[in-house]
């Protein structure tokens, strides 16, 4: 075998392969592309072609942070290797404590997230309430909430100071009213300062409490005596032959006797009724027992003592008459 026909094939098959060699060692790669929330590290964030073999790092964006993995990536024949890094949202933390309120943390405290305080009932807040998670932690300060305050509670006629006296009170304080002498508090006693800086309930009023004495006819008084003022009391009973009807005891209220005056109604007597008798026939016909004559009964010697008289009277008339006339 000639060397000629041995060398050309080998030549040939060499030049080939420097021609490989050269092919993949002349691949360049394209500017990387990271996974999410990460950039180029700022030696590389201008290139834009690199060499084969070229390596390059990555790094998290700005409020994020690698999870540990490898921020490298390497250029073999036109292609990066795969990129393990991670970045995930950085954790500001405890946004801290508001004295009387507290945060809300909905959103949540990772970088980009917003906490809201808000103040317990009887405080407001002084400054903002909100805090955002930036790279470098919570921006602003904690809030500060502060009490409620209430001026002075109105004054009332005839009413004395309010107890304790002061120019301003904080959220739940608790004054006290009272009335002059005669007068009487309508209403209540106590008021507090609320939540919204303003005193509750209304303050009460000092009234002049009086009843008129109660007239109850057929009825006398047996206890309390007028004047009647707030809760004074009367009591009434009724005179004998009359009975009650309401109460007894009357108390003088804020708005007049707790009840209507009592009446005396007096009381009905039993009577026996009369009966109408009918007269018959048999009542008029004297029956044989009402002809007999009773024992110590003077009827008959009355009646004949009449009928003798009558007839010596009639007979001296006619005796008269008789003369008269023999004398004509």
């Amino acid at each position: 075998m000639q060397p000629s026909n041995i060398c050309w094939p080998l030549t040939i098959w060499m030049v080939q392969l420097a021609l490989i060699v050269l092919t993949v060692q002349a691949k360049n790669c394209t500017k990387p592309i990271g996974g999410a929330n990460m950039v180029l590290s700022d030696a590389f964030i201008t290139q834009e072609t690199f060499v084969d073999g070229a390596k390059v790092a990555f790094q998290c964006s700005i409020g994020y942070a690698g999870t540990g993995w490898s921020p490298s990536v390497t250029c073999t024949a036109g292609v990066w290797s795969e990129v393990k890094l991670k970045c995930e949202r950085k954790s500001c933390g405890n946004p801290g404590e508001v004295m009387n309120g507290q945060f809300s943390l909905s959103e949540g405290t990772l970088f980009g997230d917003q906490v809201v305080a808000t103040c317990n009932t009887g405080y407001v807040l002084v400054g903002s309430g909100v805090r955002t998670c930036m790279a470098g932690g919570w921006d602003g300060r904690v809030p500060v909430c502060e009490v409620v305050k209430c001026g002075k509670p109105p004054n009332i006629v005839n009413g004395g100071p309010v107890v304790p006296p002061d120019d301003t009170y904080d959220y739940g304080s608790v004054v006290q009213y009272d009335c002059e002498k005669d007068y009487t508090l309508v209403g209540t006693k106590y008021i507090t300062c609320s939540e919204n800086g303003e005193f509750q309930p209304a303050p009460p009023a000092c009234k002049m409490v009086s009843c008129p004495p109660p007239v109850v006819e057929n009825g006398v008084r047996i206890d309390g005596r007028p004047p009647y003022t707030y809760m004074s009391f009367v009591t009434y009973r009724c005179n004998a032959g009359y009975e009650m009807e309401g109460q007894a005891s009357l108390t003088c209220k804020i708005e007049g006797w707790s009840a209507a005056y009592p009446t005396c109604k007096a009381l009905l007597t039993t009577t026996k009724p009369t009966t109408t008798k009918r007269t018959t026939i048999q009542d008029r016909v004297p029956r044989p027992t009402d002809l007999t004559p009773k024992a110590n009964d003077n009827t008959g010697v009355i009646a004949g003592c009449v009928v003798g008289g009558l007839a010596i009277i009639c007979g001296a008339v006619f005796a008269v008459y008789k003369v008269k006339q023999s004398a004509k």
